[in-house]
């Protein structure tokens, strides 16, 4: 851990100039800063703790349904939520109001021992991939089981690991493993993690949510800004820069032909609502951004040149709720070979038709599901986004058919959180 250390040292002090450069110029890279190095005292730092850990806010929002259950099962037990990047911090503390939320500390080895210390856990929970060598090291060393859940391995980072081995020494310290599919699994073992500590328990995300199919959000909002129920509204969730530019050239193309459509726009990171606005408005089109309405915002809606982008953390849902077709974002350009889109599954348990692009790797599985059971559509670009929507206003009743569909796909892969809470619990009674 201390050759670790030095090398993180050294990696920071040939790279100080562009910290430097960042903190002075994005204040949001400042976020936390503080807090990575010096934990806060808690109010009983002789109690245990559980602490479950995800980076943004989509791993954290599959921690709800597991949070509420230890809250119920361990009452006596004090929770912490950790994040690594400002969004998911920001989600956890509206998601966690009655529990401690903390940002990710410094991988460090004696900044998490300080951290240990204060907190007290007595099991950590890491979601997906979070795999930080120090932390994990450190846990093992402190006698503090650590599992991982929902865990996830691409084959290319699989390749990658193989090659350094510094991730597969850390993974080695892990006490569980509850992954999402028989193919992670074999990269988990491949990296020489112990077989009988592997269970393949399914996807969380298939559980976000409950079983209703949000008709009472729909109704809601759509009453809030004056739309029919036959009104067609498709949404552009979790969208990066690009995909702004390709939607609304789709959205321009239809509202030239009269098409009858409203469009919902949902930055992935909302301080870009700006910059999207005058996408928007460069091509004729009229955005407004959800923080800047006055009143319920019945007149956002009122033709189809008149857009909404929602500047909001965590009312994805709700306007993916609202609407028939949904286009997931992340996906229509390639952004890295580690993200491959964004979580379909969002949209499909409401029951609202899926459109996603071919960079959605991330969601493999559940995008082979979709596209075998008819119940979504691969969009390669913009002018297939336009003949998509164009079929979907042919054909009323088209998108139902497909949300339906989509919905039964994810309830019929729903219980992972069920399995992953059972081994979670037999790891906190046995201690």
């Amino acid at each position: 851990m201390l050759i670790l250390d030095l090398a993180y040292l050294l990696v920071f002090i040939l790279l100080s100039p562009l910290w430097l450069l960042m903190l002075v110029l994005k204040p949001a890279f400042r976020a936390g800063l503080r807090e990575r190095f010096i934990p806060a005292e808690v109010a009983d730092p002789a109690g245990s703790t559980v602490w479950l850990h995800g980076s943004s806010a989509g791993e954290i929002d599959l921690l709800r349904p597991l949070v509420g259950r230890i809250a119920e099962r361990f009452p006596d037990s004090r929770i912490v939520i950790s994040a690594f990047a400002i969004s998911g911090y920001t989600f956890a503390r509206k998601a966690f109001p009655d529990h401690r939320v903390i940002y990710f500390p410094a991988d460090l080895a004696f900044i998490i021992r300080r951290f240990f210390r204060v907190l007290n856990p007595v099991l950590i929970i890491v979601v997906e991939s979070e795999f930080w060598p120090n932390f994990f090291a450190v846990a093992e060393r402190s006698k503090i089981p650590l599992c991982v859940l929902n865990g996830k391995m691409s084959a290319k980072s699989f390749r990658s690991y193989r090659r350094t081995g510094l991730i597969p020494w850390a993974l080695r310290k892990a006490s569980l493993f509850a992954v999402q599919t028989e193919n992670h699994a074999a990269r988990f073992r491949g990296l020489g993690v112990a077989a009988a500590s592997i269970h393949v328990t399914g996807n969380m995300k298939y559980d976000l949510g409950d079983d209703t199919d949000g008709s009472e959000e729909r109704r809601k909002l759509r009453a809030q800004y004056g739309l029919s129920d036959e009104m067609l509204v498709w949404i552009g969730g979790s969208i990066h820069r690009g995909e702004d530019e390709a939607l609304a050239w789709v959205q321009s193309q239809l509202v030239s032909d009269e098409c009858q459509l409203q469009l919902v726009i949902v930055p992935r990171y909302p301080t870009e609502a700006p910059a999207i606005v005058d996408v928007f408005d460069r091509l004729g089109l009229k955005a407004v951004c959800k923080t800047e309405l006055s009143g319920n915002g019945g007149t956002v809606f009122s033709d189809p040149r008149r857009v909404l982008v929602v500047d909001t953390i965590g009312d994805l849902k709700r306007y993916y709720a609202m609407s028939d077709i949904a286009y997931v974002g992340g996906s229509l350009h390639f952004r890295g070979s580690n993200k491959g889109g964004h979580n379909l599954m969002e949209p499909a348990i409401l029951g609202v038709a899926p459109l996603f692009g071919p960079y959605n790797f991330s969601f493999s599985e559940t995008v082979r599901a979709l596209l075998e059971g008819d119940a979504g559509m691969l969009v390669h670009d913009r002018e297939e986004i336009v003949s998509a929507l164009r079929g979907f206003l042919d054909n009323p009743g088209s998108a139902a058919e497909i949300g339906a569909k989509a919905r039964q796909i994810i309830l019929d892969n729903r219980g992972a959180t069920d399995l992953n809470f059972a081994l979670i619990e037999a790891a906190i009674s046995g201690r």
